[in-house]
């Protein structure tokens, strides 16, 4: 039986003959391809500025760093997501706060939200698990009250809306990731967007070492500390040819999902709901289930290769001293969420194969 992946990047030779142009030109540095790349995204997504950055996590970090967050400043991160939410703080010098999540949606938990929330609390950053919304109806009425600003992890929401507005645009600042297991890819690299411009001016300065205006190599103008968090055409490249195959990749995408909702739908296994009908976009079909290892060990032994949850943040030390037994939603699903192969390259048939062998696991019909 061959092995049905849990993803697949599809990087081929149209990508290959894009690429020709930019290395015709000399000048692998960020560049016009990259200025091509951020023009690109602000049009599909509806959003005055965009910057490309090197990866999810350094958009992340730059978004955090230009707010001059201080080391008792407390930024809060839901409980389970990818370790780059919180390393992005961390790097920022402020304090990681987590936050329990929703058991329907993974996202961040509302109710915990309010109570974590003190006169240190300087940012939310709720991260759209899969593609999936966050209540940011809630979350943008409690920060302006509150005065604190909203940083939106959409590393894994990438043309996916919540009321007709693209995710990563409705906080203050948006982050995406372009890593290879995304909708589109640079192989790695981040996106940082935003309507202040404000933030936008103090973006471009911090991420080439607080240089303002072209540089020369020599004697610059620098106002402020700041690093290295270019782009290189190289990269933007990628990105610009990968994006004429995205609106493609995102009718599969939702078409993987219809299926496996269609097809599994029992007590011991339960699809998390997309609203696919608002707009809400899939990127991987996640999956809260009764015997999770089990399930996960026999879809491998036939060749199905999903993907376990991260483990929440409260049980690594490093990034906060709450108590994991304080995060009882947390508990409750962290032994039983995984994700099914969502690859926009998966035959109907491999998507048939891993309903059967998953019915199969739980001999129902």
């Amino acid at each position: 039986m061959k092995k049905i992946p849990f993803w697949e990047t599809d990087v081929g030779n149209k990508d290959y003959e894009y690429q020709k142009k930019i290395f015709s030109l000399n000048y692998p540095n960020e560049g016009e391809y990259v200025k091509k790349l951020e023009d690109k995204v602000k049009k599909i997504l509806q959003v005055k500025f965009c910057t490309a950055l090197p990866s999810g996590t350094s958009a992340m970090f730059v978004a955090l760093k230009i707010l001059n967050l201080k080391s008792d400043d407390e930024v809060i991160v839901p409980n389970i997501t990818f370790a780059a939410t919180a390393n992005a703080v961390s790097m920022a010098s402020a304090k990681v706060v987590l936050v329990d999540v929703n058991t329907e949606t993974l996202n961040i938990d509302i109710n915990d939200l309010k109570k974590k929330i003190n006169k240190k609390t300087k940012v939310i950053m709720p991260v759209h698990i899969s593609g999936r919304s966050c209540d940011m109806t809630n979350i943008i009425k409690i920060a302006k009250k509150k005065k604190i600003k909203v940083i939106e992890d959409a590393a894994e929401a990438f043309l996916s809306k919540n009321k007709k507005k693209y995710l990563g645009t409705i906080g203050d600042m948006g982050c995406f990731s372009l890593s290879p297991n995304k909708i589109f890819t640079s192989g790695q690299g981040g996106l940082l967007v935003t309507n202040n411009k404000k933030y936008f001016d103090k973006i471009k300065v911090f991420k080439t070492q607080g240089r303002v205006g072209i540089t020369s190599g020599g004697d610059d103008l620098h106002i402020s500390k700041g690093g290295n968090f270019k782009l290189s055409n190289i990269s933007a490249g990628l990105a610009l040819s990968q994006l004429s195959y995205i609106y493609k990749r995102k009718k599969k995408l939702i078409q993987n999902y219809k299926i496996y909702k269609k097809n599994l739908n029992f007590k011991q296994f339960k699809i998390l709901k997309f609203d696919v009908n608002n707009k809400e976009l899939p990127l991987w079909t996640d999956v809260v289930c009764d015997r999770r290892n089990k399930l996960y060990n026999y879809l491998k032994k036939n060749n199905i290769i999903c993907r376990k949850f991260w483990f929440p943040l409260s049980k690594r030390n490093f990034y906060s001293n709450q108590k994991h037994s304080s995060f009882k939603n947390t508990k409750k699903i962290e032994n039983k969420i995984m994700w099914l192969p969502s690859s926009f390259l998966m035959k109907k048939k491999d998507q048939l194969t891993v309903i059967r062998k998953i019915k199969n696991f739980y001999q129902v019909s």
